[in-house]
C-alpha cells in the first residue's frame, strides 16, 4: 500500500541514517545543534533500524541529507551527487535491481551491433523510480538528434538533495549500461518538474 504522504524507501534511506549515527557517535554531531535542525521523528529515525522495504518521509530524507551536506560535504552540492554514484554502486554490486544488470547485458549486445540503445536505457531506469520513490511519475523522451531527457513529473516534494543524489545515480547507471562515461545535467524548470539530460 503506498504512504500517504510522498516517502521514499528504507534502502535509499538507511546509508543516511547510518553515517549520521556515526557522526552522532564518533562526537562530531552535538546533540543540541542536531535538535535544533531537525524535527522529532527525524530524531526518532537516528534511534532506528531502518527497514530496506518500508517507506519513510521524504522530508525526514532531506533534512537528514541535509545535515550530512554540511557536516561532511561542507556544503557542496558533488558530495551528495557522489552519494548517489555510491549508492547506484551498491545496488548494482548486490543484485537488487536484477533488471538493470539483464539491461546492460542486452545493452552490451545492441553496442555489439551498433545499435543505439539509450532510449531502453533510460526507460529501464524510469521504470525503477516507483521501487525507491512513492511519488512522481518518471518519463523518457528524445530532445534532438543527440540528447535525451528523464522528465520528473509530479515532483513538488522532491528536495533538492534527493535531486543531487539522483543525478548521481543516473550518471552511474547511465553509464553502465552504455558503455560510455555519460555526464547528466539537471534543471528544475518549475517546482514540481525536474528535467535530466544527458547525450544519447
Amino acid at each position: 500500500m503506498a504512504p500517504k504522504v510522498p516517502s521514499i524507501k528504507g534502502s535509499a534511506l538507511s546509508t543516511v541514517v547510518e553515517d549520521l549515527q556515526q557522526l552522532r557517535d564518533a562526537g562530531r554531531l552535538d546533540a543540541a545543534w542536531l535538535e535544533a535542525r531537525l524535527e522529532p521523528d527525524d530524531l526518532a529515525l537516528l534511534d532506528a533500524k531502518i527497514q530496506p522495504a518500508l517507506w519513510y518521509p521524504i522530508d525526514a530524507y532531506g533534512r537528514l541529507t541535509e545535515v550530512l551536506l554540511e557536516v561532511e560535504g561542507r556544503g557542496d552540492p558533488r558530495y551528495v551527487v557522489q552519494r548517489g554514484v555510491r549508492a547506484a554502486e551498491r545496488l548494482w554490486a548486490a543484485g537488487l535491481y536484477v533488471q538493470l544488470q539483464h539491461g546492460e547485458e542486452r545493452a552490451q549486445a545492441a553496442r555489439d551491433r551498433g545499435d543505439p540503445v539509450s532510449e531502453h536505457d533510460a526507460r529501464l531506469i524510469t521504470s525503477l523510480s516507483g521501487a525507491i520513490y512513492s511519488f512522481s511519475r518518471w518519463t523518457y523522451r528524445v530532445e534532438g538528434e543527440s540528447q535525451a531527457v528523464i522528465d520528473v513529473a509530479e515532483a513538488a516534494a522532491l528536495p533538492d538533495v534527493a535531486i543531487h543524489a539522483i543525478r548521481g545515480f543516473l550518471e552511474y547507471t547511465i553509464s553502465r549500461l552504455r558503455g560510455i562515461e555519460t555526464s547528466v545535467r539537471v534543471e528544475r524548470p518549475r517546482p514540481d518538474a525536474v528535467q535530466f539530460h544527458f547525450s544519447r
